[in-house]
């Protein structure tokens, strides 16, 4: 099975490596800005140094087997410099992946929000945006939408980092407290939401039916 990454660099992302190297039976080519050394290191692992400014880099995309693709990019305003920027980063550069493999039929696996499905202001507009171009592309889809992650990031964001820390040890008894409809709302690990977009997107290429993950749902998924 070929799978592509993009996002590996990220918080979701390295740990989508980590657990797609623990595979037997697939190649992974990882699609990243720059090499870092805590990536993961496997076999079946390949990273490619991808400009997403480059017609030609998003061409040779296009060339290549995919059977499910990952895409877990995502920055802040504040830490892209502009709302141009991180439409950028958030929308276009996602918008282009898609229409670059979607030749190639592949189930695509996308790292959305909570609260895109009834967004307010500009950050959640671009996350419904991207999953409404992801539903409407005719390809195979899960998606999953997290609230605050808690793991450890390689930028250091200071708000969500101080929510983090107020939040995590407290980790499982928000869970608790928020349950059923309001689940969705409660702190997830980085690890639970790339443990559920990996095994419904590889489920989904034996067929069935397209998923939205939030709350509870990242977490009966495994």
């Amino acid at each position: 099975m070929n799978i592509v990454v993009a996002g590996g660099t990220g918080l979701v992302g390295q740990e989508i490596l980590r657990l797609l190297a623990k595979r037997q039976n697939v190649h992974v080519t990882a699609l990243i800005r720059r090499k870092l050394p805590e990536l993961s290191t496997s076999p079946n692992i390949e990273y490619r140094i991808f400009d997403f400014d480059s017609e030609s880099d998003f061409v040779w995309l296009s060339q290549q087997p995919c059977d499910v693709f990952f895409c877990s990019l995502g920055t802040t305003i504040r830490t892209a410099g502009s709302k141009e920027k991180f439409l950028k980063v958030d929308l276009e550069y996602p918008s282009r992946l898609l229409a670059s493999v979607k030749s190639r039929r592949p189930v695509f696996a996308l790292v959305s929000s909570v609260g895109a499905d009834k967004p307010r202001g500009f950050y959640l507009n671009t996350k419904a945006e991207l999953e409404k171009r992801v539903i409407d592309s005719g390809l195979s889809w899960v998606i999953v939408r997290p609230s605050l992650l808690l793991g450890r990031r390689q930028e250091f964001r200071f708000f969500e980092g101080l929510a983090r820390a107020c939040t995590e040890p407290f980790h499982g008894v928000i869970r608790g407290v928020l349950a059923g409809s309001l689940s969705k709302y409660a702190p997830v690990k980085a690890v639970d939401v790339a443990h559920a977009l990996v095994e419904c997107g590889l489920q989904l290429t034996s067929g069935g039916a397209n998923r939205i993950l939030e709350g509870e749902q990242i977490f009966k998924s495994q």
